[in-house]
């Protein structure tokens, strides 16, 4: 199974990601912002997947993306993001794909294209 982190700020949400993902078996750690995350990863984790919000305090989920690519070149990053008042969850989303996400998902979204987006991710 993949070892995942998970950016988050939102925490059901992210007790909900590590509760499905965590069941069927993948390695889960969780940062509860892009600056967290950095954190984790400079500290000599390594992941091959990362699910990122995009809507986040300290360091936004772009900022995220591009921190841990050049850190990770090789993780798979999942993006998904709700919105916000500031920005429309296409256009963040749309963004994170242009910067190389392999798979992105809008808030609310069904467990099963999370997990069809972690199988595509870690077969990639």
């Amino acid at each position: 199974m993949s070892r995942i982190l998970i950016v988050e700020d939102t925490k059901l949400m992210q007790e909900t990601l590590v509760d499905v993902l965590g069941a069927v078996g993948h390695d889960i750690v969780t940062a509860d912002n892009g600056v967290h995350a950095v954190e984790i990863v400079a500290a000599g984790k390594t992941f091959d997947i990362i699910v990122t919000d995009i809507i986040m305090p300290e360091m936004d989920g772009i900022q995220t993306i591009l921190e841990l690519q050049t850190m990770l070149p090789t993780a798979r990053i999942i993006a998904i993001s709700g919105g916000s008042a500031r920005m429309e969850k296409a256009q963040g989303l749309d963004t994170a794909r242009r910067l190389g996400a392999v798979a992105v998902l809008e808030k609310p979204f069904e467990v099963d294209a999370l997990l069809d987006a972690i199988n595509a991710a870690a077969k990639a």
